[in-house]
């Protein structure tokens, strides 16, 4: 059994997952899952990452993150209106996580940097920023 959960990509309840998933998946694996070219380990996502898996719409949080997880994505899901011209504001938390998202050049997503994950959640909650990938203990 998993002591703490997957490596999951978090996101506005109102953001659209679909359109953040399909945007991702544009960003060949070899870049999106390697952090070797900007001085750092797991930046963005982790480097051990092979594949970006979208999972079902009915896939609850609770099951997914488990129960001690479940207050903080709840906060998460309260209900934002929609990013801006389906723009993505990707949120960052070291330089060389910043300087990876800003090198894939991705059409209507920016990258937003914050200090920590706590800065991130935040910043998703004031609405300053649309998702950030996280590893499961740091939820």
């Amino acid at each position: 059994l998993l002591k703490e959960p997957r490596h999951a990509v978090i996101s506005r309840k109102d953001a659209d997952s679909e359109q953040i998933y399909k945007v991702l998946k544009q960003i060949p694996d070899s870049d999106l899952f390697s952090s070797a070219a900007f001085g750092g380990k797991d930046l963005m996502f982790s480097d051990a990452a092979t594949e970006l898996i979208e999972l079902p719409k009915i896939t609850d949080s609770f099951l997914y993150l488990r129960e001690d997880y479940h207050e903080a994505m709840h906060a998460l899901k309260a209900g934002n209106p929609p990013a801006p011209d389906g723009k993505i504001e990707w949120c960052t938390i070291s330089h060389a996580e910043q300087q990876k998202c800003d090198s894939l050049q991705i059409p209507r997503m920016e990258c937003r940097r914050a200090s920590s994950v706590d800065e991130c959640i935040q910043k998703i909650m004031r609405k300053e920023a649309d998702a950030i990938a996280v590893d499961g203990g740091q939820v």
